[in-house]
């Protein structure tokens, strides 16, 4: 039991800090984002956006519903990371990394909002994410 609430807290934790420090490069590099067709003000829409998602998933009171929609937040965000380096014509080593962090970050939620949903549920009782 020790190990699946430590695998769970490292997970949200990476989930956490990966969007926070993608808010910050985003912050930093007004430049790259401007490469990949962004505008300035997106960029910071997307910060904003990142450090309230990140927040919210580390507040424990939230409802799931509300984590759900930060975590499909982020993947609408990174899926389209990767369509705007890959549309840009961007290195190989770029679109690999977001392609990965994409793989890594859907694993991880899928992990993380199981065991969100099974602590909040009954034993008997079943929830159509923790089934599929």
């Amino acid at each position: 039991m020790k190990n699946k609430k430590l695998q769970y807290r490292l997970l949200k934790g990476y989930i956490v800090v990966f969007m926070l420090f993608s808010a910050f490069y985003s912050f930093t590099h007004a430049k790259d984002l401007q490469r990949l067709g962004f505008p300035d003000y997106f960029r910071i829409e997307l910060v904003i956006a990142k450090i309230i998602g990140a927040t919210v998933l580390l507040i424990p009171q939230i409802q799931l519903r509300v984590k759900e929609w930060v975590y499909a937040g982020f993947i609408i965000t990174m899926v389209s990371a990767l369509i705007a380096h890959i549309t840009t014509h961007d290195e190989i080593g770029k679109i690999m990394f977001v392609a990965v962090d994409l793989v890594f970050i859907t694993l991880s939620i899928r992990y993380v909002s199981k065991k969100d949903y099974e602590s909040v549920s009954t034993p008997g009782e079943k929830l159509s994410i923790v089934n599929s």
